[in-house]
């Protein structure tokens, strides 16, 4: 588990590389996944002088478990819509979509109602497909799993795309501290 200091120590470590000294951590927040580290500029650190102010920047993200560095927005930093990008993206951590949820409506739409019934709600969902998609879908999802092509589709309807303003933009992995980024490259 990475401790606070630690993730104060590689902040500033990439502060130092990218900014030579002008800006500086200014806390550190622990959350369930990360730690969120705060900067500002060293002279508004030092002095209090609200016109050495930094704004419109968002936090670094120091991951609890490895130690890989990320950076996101103010938006996002301030709403939290880092999280699920957060989860699903860099953690790789199975969250439910509305793809999910289709797939239990379609389910319960065979059980209590049938199959034909089961695809004319699929194809109310997810319009783009055709009805030997929809027969294909409802039928192997009766089986088990739905096709992976059939569900991608239904991605690209149902999931919404991430405004890539609320991305968490990775700045090196674990196992790449930025110590070494610096001195191999």
């Amino acid at each position: 588990m990475i401790d606070r200091d630690f993730a104060i120590r590689v902040a500033q470590e990439d502060l130092d590389r990218t900014y030579s000294g002008r800006l500086a951590v200014s806390e550190a927040e622990e959350h369930e996944l990360v730690w969120i580290v705060h900067y500002q500029t060293a002279e508004y650190l030092r002095t209090g002088d609200p016109d050495q102010l930094l704004g419109g920047n968002g936090p670094y993200l120091v991951d609890r478990l490895d130690g890989s560095l990320h950076r996101i927005g103010p938006v996002t930093a301030l709403t939290g819509e880092w999280e699920l990008d957060y989860r699903t993206r860099i953690r790789k951590m199975t969250v439910r979509t509305a793809v999910d949820d289709l797939h239990d409506e379609i389910r319960r739409t065979v059980a209590a109602d049938g199959r034909i019934i089961a695809m004319r709600l699929l194809r109310q969902r997810v319009r783009p497909l055709t009805y030997a998609q929809a027969v294909e879908y409802v039928t192997t999802l009766q089986a088990g799993t739905a096709p992976p092509h059939l569900v991608d589709i239904a991605t690209r309807v149902l999931v919404p795309v991430l405004d890539p303003v609320l991305r968490v933009e990775t700045i090196h992995d674990a196992g790449s501290p930025s110590s070494e980024e610096s001195a191999g490259g």
